[in-house]
């Protein structure tokens, strides 16, 4: 190709300044299997293209130190279109005139993986683990060696997100995103985390305030949409970290739980204890890059995420109709998807309508509608868990400090679901001049 030639040209014009690499033809050409895991192995973000600092990383790798200057005139060689960054092409230009080879277990690990992901789902699900795990049985049985293997592959394939799993979950992200999707979360909603990498962050920061599984009761207000508790997922990996998840959420991800759950919460905590408290609408995003719809599990149809926020907005529109008729009020891709669970006279969205009518002013300077209702139900559920803390008086009796995670939970079909943190806050209490506690 034109980039892949290009690329290969300036690497003989620098091959008299910079020495860096075994010319002889000795070396075999990768297969695409082999190019494909090598790219992806030194893709980091998993975005497709090599940035500079990936590219550093790879040379460091594989053996290579390189003065800055040699570096950054090596980077805009093989960066035939000038873009500041080396997609797969002009990889293959790199690749091409290089010894480099992909590590054996990366290799080994994506070809397992897609093996066992039937579906191409980006995971593996228990069905999928079963024909794995029957596989392994019958290979253990025939030959007691791979008993070593299969212990790996077990540990690879059944860790919810050990470092293993999160690993080979951004390893092969690539290979599978839908990229209208992965261009409209990117869009709207930047700086979203994979479940496992924000898992981590939370936990490293409250491990230094003392935070365990020991002395922590965890919660979490999340819609009861089932796509929120799927395996491997955000709210199934912090339950498996700390151990218990005290449920206050309903439809929309608001605390229906109430100041009652919330004192019920309050109460299980140990003895001194801390709370860390998970809030957060959720939003689909389909193939199409659709914000509000999502293709579920063993569904061909699309429907809406969040249903009870989408259905909110609608019944919003439908007294507005004159108004989004002449302009006011914006249409969106989702809102004539088809309603089945949206009863008018179902009291939680009834809530949910009364709160988000108020704070859709501005919502015809949004680019993009259902987005601005996400964000707008954000701070509903945490104005809503705010009231819950302030007016409960007895809080600093039983917990000496309250964690608080709030943000927006975004649904994949394919590459895991995401989570765009919006708040992170620590409380604890203090004590007024009056010697009343407060947060």
């Amino acid at each position: 190709t034109k980039s892949a030639a290009a690329a290969a040209v300036a690497v003989r014009q620098l091959d008299e300044v910079l020495p860096l690499f075994d010319w002889s033809d000795a070396a075999p050409a990768l297969s695409e299997a082999e190019l494909e895991a090598l790219f992806y192995q030194y893709d980091r973000n998993s975005d497709g293209e090599i940035g500079k600092d990936e590219l550093a990383e790879a040379l460091f790798r594989v053996g290579y130190r390189i003065e800055t200057e040699k570096f950054d005139r090596l980077f805009v060689s093989f960066d035939a279109d000038g873009n500041g960054t080396i997609d797969l092409e002009e990889f293959r230009g790199f690749v091409a005139r290089t010894d480099v080879r992909p590590e054996r277990s990366v290799k080994f690990a994506m070809d397992l993986f897609k093996s066992y992901d039937v579906d191409t789902s980006g995971s593996i699900d228990k069905f999928e683990f079963a024909e794995l795990a029957a596989e392994v049985e019958a290979n253990y049985r025939r030959r007691s060696a791979l008993g070593g293997l299969a212990a790996a592959v077990a540990a690879l394939a059944v860790s919810k997100y050990s470092e293993e799993y999160a690993w080979a979950q951004k390893a092969f992200r690539g290979l599978y995103i839908e990229p209208k999707a992965e261009e409209a979360q990117r869009r709207y909603f930047p700086t979203a985390l994979l479940s496992s990498d924000l898992d981590r962050a939370i936990a490293r920061t409250l491990s230094a305030r003392g935070f365990t599984p020991q002395n922590t009761l965890f919660a979490h207000s999340v819609c009861s949409d089932e796509v929120n508790n799927k395996d491997e997922q955000l709210v199934d990996v912090m339950v498996s970290r700390w151990q218990e998840g005290f449920s206050l959420g309903g439809l929309g991800g608001l605390p229906f739980a109430g100041k009652s759950g919330f004192r019920a919460y309050l109460h299980h905590v140990p003895d001194s204890g801390k709370l860390l408290i998970l809030f957060a609408p959720h939003v689909g995003i389909d193939g199409e890059g659709r914000v509000g719809a999502l293709q579920r599990e063993g569904q061909s149809a699309v429907s809406k995420a969040c249903g009870a926020a989408v259905g909110s907005y609608k019944a919003i529109q439908a007294k507005a109709e004159k108004a989004r008729k002449e302009g006011a009020m914006p249409t969106s891709a989702v809102r004539d998807l088809p309603d089945y669970d949206n009863d008018p006279f179902d009291p939680e969205l009834g809530i949910i309508i009364d709160l988000l009518t108020p704070r859709l002013r501005g919502l015809e300077l949004a680019p993009e509608p259902i987005t601005f209702v996400m964000y707008m139900m954000y701070t509903i559920v945490r104005d809503l868990l705010d009231n819950c803390i302030k007016e409960t008086p007895d809080v600093w009796e039983w917990a000496s400090e309250v964690a608080l995670v709030g943000g927006v939970m975004i649904n994949r079909k394919s590459g895991g679901d995401t989570f765009q943190p919006l708040s992170f806050e620590l409380r604890r209490s203090a004590s007024l001049p009056n010697g009343a506690p407060t947060s």
